[in-house]
Protein backbone atom coordinates (compact mmCIF):
# COMPACT_ATOMS: atom_id res chain seq x y z
CA UNK A 1 0.00 0.00 0.00
CA UNK A 2 1.17 3.51 -0.77
CA UNK A 3 2.10 5.21 2.50
CA UNK A 4 1.97 8.93 3.17
CA UNK A 5 -1.62 9.71 2.19
CA UNK A 6 -4.37 9.96 4.78
CA UNK A 7 -5.68 6.57 3.59
CA UNK A 8 -2.44 4.85 4.64
CA UNK A 9 -0.35 7.40 6.55
CA UNK A 10 1.95 4.78 8.09
CA UNK A 11 2.19 1.09 8.90
CA UNK A 12 0.08 1.29 12.04
CA UNK A 13 -3.37 2.26 10.77
CA UNK A 14 -5.39 3.21 7.69
CA UNK A 15 -8.83 4.41 6.65
CA UNK A 16 -11.45 2.58 4.59
CA UNK A 17 -14.33 5.05 4.92
CA UNK A 18 -14.51 5.86 1.20
CA UNK A 19 -15.00 2.16 0.46
CA UNK A 20 -18.17 2.08 2.55
CA UNK A 21 -16.58 0.67 5.70
CA UNK A 22 -19.01 2.41 8.06
CA UNK A 23 -22.08 2.18 5.81
CA UNK A 24 -23.95 -0.28 8.04
CA UNK A 25 -26.69 0.20 10.59
CA UNK A 26 -24.39 -1.78 12.87
CA UNK A 27 -21.02 -0.14 12.27
CA UNK A 28 -19.62 -1.07 15.66
CA UNK A 29 -15.95 -1.94 15.96
CA UNK A 30 -16.53 -5.63 16.62
CA UNK A 31 -19.03 -6.05 13.77
CA UNK A 32 -16.67 -4.41 11.26
CA UNK A 33 -13.61 -6.26 12.51
CA UNK A 34 -15.42 -9.56 12.07
CA UNK A 35 -16.62 -8.58 8.57
CA UNK A 36 -13.13 -7.53 7.44
CA UNK A 37 -11.59 -10.69 8.85
CA UNK A 38 -14.12 -12.93 7.10
CA UNK A 39 -13.67 -11.11 3.79
CA UNK A 40 -9.89 -11.32 3.98
CA UNK A 41 -9.91 -15.04 4.71
CA UNK A 42 -12.48 -15.71 1.99
CA UNK A 43 -10.51 -13.69 -0.58
CA UNK A 44 -7.43 -15.88 -0.08
CA UNK A 45 -9.41 -18.95 -1.16
CA UNK A 46 -9.98 -17.75 -4.74
CA UNK A 47 -7.61 -17.38 -7.69
CA UNK A 48 -6.82 -13.87 -8.91
CA UNK A 49 -8.45 -14.26 -12.30
CA UNK A 50 -11.79 -12.87 -13.56
CA UNK A 51 -13.69 -16.04 -12.77
CA UNK A 52 -12.19 -16.35 -9.30
CA UNK A 53 -12.81 -12.72 -8.43
CA UNK A 54 -16.42 -12.91 -9.60
CA UNK A 55 -16.95 -16.05 -7.51
CA UNK A 56 -15.39 -14.36 -4.50
CA UNK A 57 -17.62 -11.30 -4.84
CA UNK A 58 -20.77 -13.41 -5.01
CA UNK A 59 -19.80 -15.15 -1.78
CA UNK A 60 -18.59 -11.95 -0.10
CA UNK A 61 -21.93 -10.22 -0.66
CA UNK A 62 -23.44 -12.82 1.65
CA UNK A 63 -21.21 -11.64 4.50
CA UNK A 64 -22.97 -8.30 5.00
CA UNK A 65 -24.08 -8.44 8.64
CA UNK A 66 -26.40 -5.43 8.62
CA UNK A 67 -28.47 -3.27 6.23
CA UNK A 68 -26.76 -0.19 4.82
CA UNK A 69 -27.15 3.25 6.32
CA UNK A 70 -27.32 4.66 2.78
CA UNK A 71 -28.40 2.75 -0.32
CA UNK A 72 -26.60 5.39 -2.42
CA UNK A 73 -23.13 4.51 -1.12
CA UNK A 74 -21.29 1.35 -2.18
CA UNK A 75 -20.01 -1.12 0.38
CA UNK A 76 -17.06 -2.55 -1.49
CA UNK A 77 -16.65 -6.30 -0.97
CA UNK A 78 -12.93 -6.01 -1.71
CA UNK A 79 -12.16 -4.03 1.45
CA UNK A 80 -10.32 -6.17 3.98
CA UNK A 81 -7.24 -6.34 6.15
CA UNK A 82 -4.01 -5.87 4.21
CA UNK A 83 -1.57 -6.91 6.95
CA UNK A 84 -1.26 -10.01 9.09
CA UNK A 85 -1.68 -8.02 12.32
CA UNK A 86 -5.08 -6.67 11.17
CA UNK A 87 -4.03 -3.10 11.89
CA UNK A 88 -4.68 -1.71 8.39
CA UNK A 89 -7.78 -1.93 6.24
CA UNK A 90 -7.36 -1.55 2.51
CA UNK A 91 -8.13 -2.75 -0.99
CA UNK A 92 -7.57 -6.47 -1.48
CA UNK A 93 -7.16 -5.77 -5.21
CA UNK A 94 -4.51 -3.06 -4.88
CA UNK A 95 -1.47 -3.36 -7.19
CA UNK A 96 0.93 -2.96 -4.26
CA UNK A 97 -0.24 -6.37 -3.04
CA UNK A 98 -0.09 -8.31 -6.29
CA UNK A 99 2.06 -6.35 -8.74
CA UNK A 100 -0.93 -5.76 -11.02
CA UNK A 101 -4.02 -3.61 -10.65
CA UNK A 102 -7.13 -5.78 -10.24
CA UNK A 103 -9.52 -2.96 -9.32
CA UNK A 104 -11.55 -3.08 -12.54
CA UNK A 105 -13.85 -5.57 -10.79
CA UNK A 106 -14.53 -3.25 -7.84
CA UNK A 107 -17.84 -1.30 -7.68
CA UNK A 108 -16.05 1.99 -8.36
CA UNK A 109 -13.64 0.76 -11.01
CA UNK A 110 -9.89 1.18 -11.29
CA UNK A 111 -9.81 4.81 -12.42
CA UNK A 112 -11.98 6.20 -9.63
CA UNK A 113 -10.31 4.08 -6.95
CA UNK A 114 -6.87 5.24 -8.05
CA UNK A 115 -7.74 8.92 -8.33
CA UNK A 116 -10.16 9.62 -5.48
CA UNK A 117 -9.10 11.51 -2.37
CA UNK A 118 -11.53 12.41 0.40
CA UNK A 119 -12.28 16.01 1.36
CA UNK A 120 -9.99 15.81 4.36
CA UNK A 121 -6.97 15.76 2.04
CA UNK A 122 -8.00 19.18 0.75
CA UNK A 123 -9.66 20.95 3.64
CA UNK A 124 -7.69 19.88 6.71
CA UNK A 125 -4.45 21.78 7.29
CA UNK A 126 -1.19 19.87 7.40
CA UNK A 127 -1.02 20.48 11.17
CA UNK A 128 -4.57 19.15 11.66
CA UNK A 129 -3.81 16.05 9.62
CA UNK A 130 -0.55 15.55 11.50
CA UNK A 131 -2.24 15.77 14.89
CA UNK A 132 -4.78 13.06 14.08
CA UNK A 133 -2.11 10.83 12.53
CA UNK A 134 0.16 11.20 15.55
CA UNK A 135 -2.58 10.65 18.12
CA UNK A 136 -4.43 7.65 16.65
CA UNK A 137 -2.97 4.25 15.79
CA UNK A 138 -6.28 2.42 15.40
CA UNK A 139 -8.00 1.78 12.04
CA UNK A 140 -11.53 2.01 13.43
CA UNK A 141 -11.23 5.28 15.33
CA UNK A 142 -8.75 6.82 12.89
CA UNK A 143 -11.22 6.43 10.01
CA UNK A 144 -14.09 7.94 12.00
CA UNK A 145 -12.03 10.96 13.04
CA UNK A 146 -9.89 11.80 10.00
CA UNK A 147 -12.91 11.92 7.67
CA UNK A 148 -14.92 14.22 9.96
CA UNK A 149 -13.78 17.71 8.98
CA UNK A 150 -15.96 19.62 11.43
CA UNK A 151 -15.03 17.44 14.38
CA UNK A 152 -11.29 17.79 13.79
CA UNK A 153 -11.26 21.48 12.91
CA UNK A 154 -13.64 22.72 15.60
CA UNK A 155 -12.11 20.61 18.36
CA UNK A 156 -8.57 21.72 17.59
CA UNK A 157 -9.72 25.33 17.15
CA UNK A 158 -11.32 25.41 20.61
CA UNK A 159 -8.24 23.74 22.07
CA UNK A 160 -5.97 26.28 20.36
CA UNK A 161 -8.03 29.20 21.68
CA UNK A 162 -7.72 27.77 25.18
CA UNK A 163 -3.95 27.27 25.18
CA UNK A 164 -3.10 30.35 23.12
CA UNK A 165 -1.58 28.70 20.06
CA UNK A 166 -2.29 26.01 17.48
CA UNK A 167 -1.71 22.41 18.42
CA UNK A 168 1.08 20.88 16.37
CA UNK A 169 2.08 17.22 16.05
CA UNK A 170 5.47 17.85 17.69
CA UNK A 171 3.73 19.06 20.85
CA UNK A 172 2.12 15.68 21.40
CA UNK A 173 4.37 13.73 23.71
CA UNK A 174 2.72 10.70 25.40
CA UNK A 175 0.72 12.55 28.12
CA UNK A 176 -0.89 14.87 25.60
CA UNK A 177 -1.32 12.15 22.98
CA UNK A 178 -3.18 10.05 25.54
CA UNK A 179 -5.37 12.97 26.63
CA UNK A 180 -6.31 13.88 23.06
CA UNK A 181 -6.86 10.23 22.16
CA UNK A 182 -9.40 9.95 24.95
CA UNK A 183 -11.20 12.98 23.58
CA UNK A 184 -11.19 11.64 20.01
CA UNK A 185 -12.57 8.34 21.33
CA UNK A 186 -15.88 10.12 21.98
CA UNK A 187 -16.53 9.37 18.30
CA UNK A 188 -16.93 5.77 19.41
CA UNK A 189 -18.08 6.08 23.03
CA UNK A 190 -20.19 9.24 23.41
CA UNK A 191 -22.65 8.88 26.32
CA UNK A 192 -25.29 11.17 24.73
CA UNK A 193 -25.76 9.39 21.39
CA UNK A 194 -28.91 9.58 19.32
CA UNK A 195 -30.89 6.38 18.87
CA UNK A 196 -31.58 7.11 15.19
CA UNK A 197 -29.38 5.60 12.47
CA UNK A 198 -26.46 8.01 12.46
CA UNK A 199 -22.91 8.46 11.23
CA UNK A 200 -21.42 11.67 12.54
CA UNK A 201 -23.57 14.71 11.79
CA UNK A 202 -25.66 12.81 9.23
CA UNK A 203 -28.71 10.73 9.99
CA UNK A 204 -30.31 8.25 7.64
CA UNK A 205 -33.88 7.51 6.74
CA UNK A 206 -35.17 5.13 4.05
CA UNK A 207 -31.66 4.75 2.67
CA UNK A 208 -31.09 8.51 2.21
CA UNK A 209 -28.90 10.70 4.37
CA UNK A 210 -29.36 14.28 5.52
CA UNK A 211 -28.02 16.86 7.93
CA UNK A 212 -30.39 17.87 10.72
CA UNK A 213 -29.56 21.58 10.37
CA UNK A 214 -26.49 23.76 9.84
CA UNK A 215 -24.80 24.77 13.09
CA UNK A 216 -23.04 28.09 13.50
CA UNK A 217 -21.76 27.50 17.02
CA UNK A 218 -18.57 25.37 17.17
CA UNK A 219 -19.80 23.51 20.24
CA UNK A 220 -22.98 22.57 18.38
CA UNK A 221 -20.94 21.39 15.40
CA UNK A 222 -18.95 19.05 17.63
CA UNK A 223 -22.11 17.77 19.28
CA UNK A 224 -23.57 17.05 15.84
CA UNK A 225 -20.46 15.14 14.83
CA UNK A 226 -20.76 13.08 18.02
CA UNK A 227 -24.30 12.02 17.06
CA UNK A 228 -25.82 13.75 20.07
CA UNK A 229 -29.51 13.10 20.75
CA UNK A 230 -31.58 16.32 20.46
CA UNK A 231 -33.25 15.65 23.83
CA UNK A 232 -29.83 15.50 25.52
CA UNK A 233 -28.25 18.45 23.67
CA UNK A 234 -27.94 20.99 26.50
CA UNK A 235 -26.76 18.39 29.01
CA UNK A 236 -24.22 17.14 26.48
CA UNK A 237 -22.95 20.68 25.80
CA UNK A 238 -22.28 21.26 29.50
CA UNK A 239 -20.42 17.95 29.67
CA UNK A 240 -18.41 18.72 26.52
CA UNK A 241 -17.37 22.18 27.72
CA UNK A 242 -16.30 20.80 31.08
CA UNK A 243 -14.30 18.03 29.44
CA UNK A 244 -12.64 20.43 27.01
CA UNK A 245 -11.75 22.72 29.90
CA UNK A 246 -9.95 19.86 31.62
CA UNK A 247 -8.18 19.01 28.35
CA UNK A 248 -7.02 22.61 28.00
CA UNK A 249 -5.70 22.54 31.58
CA UNK A 250 -3.75 19.38 30.79
CA UNK A 251 -2.16 21.00 27.74
CA UNK A 252 -1.28 24.20 29.61
CA UNK A 253 0.26 22.30 32.52
CA UNK A 254 2.25 19.94 30.29
CA UNK A 255 3.51 22.60 27.88
CA UNK A 256 4.35 25.20 30.52
CA UNK A 257 7.84 26.56 29.92
CA UNK A 258 8.36 24.58 26.71
CA UNK A 259 9.08 25.99 23.26
CA UNK A 260 5.84 25.50 21.35
CA UNK A 261 6.65 27.52 18.22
Amino acid sequence: MEMGKLCHPDGRKSCGACCGLYNYLDHSREALRRLLRLRTRLFKRYPLDPEGLRAYRQRAQMLHHSPPLSKEIYRCDFLGFVDEEERRVGCLLHPSLWGEDLRDVSPYGRKLCAGHLCLSHTYLSEAEKGVVIRVLDDWYLYGLVITDLDFVRESLRILADGIGHAVKPQHLEPPLRDALRRFFSFKEHWPFKDSRPRLGKYWFSEGEYRLDHPWDDPWDRILGCLETAPSLWEEAKVYLKHYMGKLIETFLRTLEGKDVV
